[in-house]
């Protein structure tokens, strides 16, 4: 059976056009990715008809999604974490997640939408791949706020895929063998950092050095070959791979002394050619019809944006002492950004039967609307403090902000 390559083909157009109508049109205050989403929905079998799905695609998009969170769990480091923020953080996440299920129980007594947990699950989760552009594009990641937001955001995310993961994996054998699938991902993570940080001085770590920077490339193939591991033995396992995935590039991030070096060359191969049909291939799944069907699903986009907002909002608090009353807003604008999750999770949700496809749709939408809005909402909130004040929050570190 001969494959087609129509569908690939047009993705791969998209995925080259998108930003570079980003950079041509300035006033399209979006990301590329947003503009690769819309693209998607636009030409995609629930808008104009003119894109499909075929095998090629399909391939390329799950490859981009785990290689999107490995990139996102090489972002977290643990151990440059300051004990009193991580404290923060802890304390935020899980006010969150208590608004969180209150909203999904609210949510699901209105008819609105059904699965609580797994709503709560999916409002709670930040998409900390998103949120480090405008924070890089504006000069914040070193600073006392950027340290809150990405301390924040890391526990947001690496708590909703755990959560996810342990709940709603595609195979449910119990609780029980749940734990044990967990333990056995967990040795080998241990296993897998344990020969990262202690066998460097091996003769396989030296000839891993010397072929790193030639025509091998062997850094970057044993990134591509970790992620093809962990998907595959989260499959066998019954966990997702966005829980493997995103552990694996955690892992990496802690224990490679070439992190930088090798993310730049990981960033240029994923966001150069996997990572985009993600998008595009999201955006093509999207139901837009499934949205705007009835007015009663048309009234869920608003809703999920607001209730977004107020998931991160209010526990934005715990950060008031740390970063200000502004600044505390700011980022709790910056941590209501989630999209990546929200399209993993209604995937699985519909998979299960768990969520309807207006419900989805509406999350989407919303998840596509937060990118738009709260990151620039955010930042344009942080300008605003004043003078001495916005000073204080650029420190690098320092005493909390009175």
């Amino acid at each position: 059976m001969s494959l087609t390559y129509n569908g690939f083909v047009a993705v791969a157009i998209i995925a080259f056009a998108a930003p570079l109508l980003r950079e041509l049109l300035p006033a399209l205050l979006v990301p590329a990715m947003v503009l690769e989403l819309l693209a998607g929905v636009v030409l995609g079998p629930h808008g104009l008809g003119l894109v499909a799905i075929d095998a090629p695609t399909t391939v390329f998009s799950q490859v981009g999604l785990a290689t999107l969170l490995f990139l996102a769990g090489l972002e977290i480091r643990l151990d440059k974490l300051d004990p009193r923020v991580a404290r923060l953080a802890g304390a935020s996440f899980v006010a969150s997640f208590v608004v969180a299920f209150a909203a999904a129980e609210l949510l699901n007594l209105s008819g609105l939408a059904g699965a609580p947990l797994l709503v709560s699950i999916t409002l709670v989760a930040t998409s900390l791949g998103v949120i480090l552009v405008p924070l890089k594009d504006g000069g914040q990641l070193a600073t006392r706020y950027g340290q809150v937001v990405i301390a924040a955001a890391s526990l947001a995310e690496l708590g909703s895929i755990v959560l996810l993961s342990f709940f709603f994996s595609g195979n449910r054998p119990g609780p029980g063998t749940d734990m044990l699938h967990l333990g056995v991902f967990a040795v080998f993570a241990f296993l897998l950092a344990a020969l990262l940080t202690h066998g460097r001085a091996g003769p396989i770590w030296k000839a891993i050095g010397r072929l790193s920077d030639s025509t091998a490339q062997l850094r970057v193939r044993a990134d591509f070959a970790l992620i093809g591991i962990a998907v595959l033995l989260a499959a066998k396992l019954g966990l997702e791979s966005i829980l493997a995935a995103f552990t694996v590039g955690m892992i990496r991030g802690l224990a490679d002394p070439e992190r930088a070096t090798n993310q730049e060359k990981m960033e240029v191969i994923g966001f150069g050619v996997f990572v985009p049909f993600f998008f595009v291939t999201s955006g093509l799944q999207f139901d837009l019809g499934a949205l705007f069907a009835s007015p009663s699903s048309a009234v869920r986009l608003p809703i999920f944006v607001c209730f977004l907002a107020l998931v991160h909002l209010l526990p934005a608090l715990f950060f008031r002492r740390e970063l200000g009353a502004l600044g505390a807003l700011a980022a709790g604008l910056m941590l209501s950004t989630s999209l990546t999750f929200i399209v993993v999770a209604t995937g699985i949700g519909a998979e299960l039967g768990l969520m309807s496809s207006a419900t989805a749709a509406a999350l989407v939408g919303a998840g596509l609307l937060s990118v738009v809005l709260f990151p620039a909402l955010g930042m344009a909130l942080l300008r605003s403090e004043p003078t001495g004040h916005a000073a204080a929050l650029a420190k690098p570190s320092g005493t909390p902000v009175s």
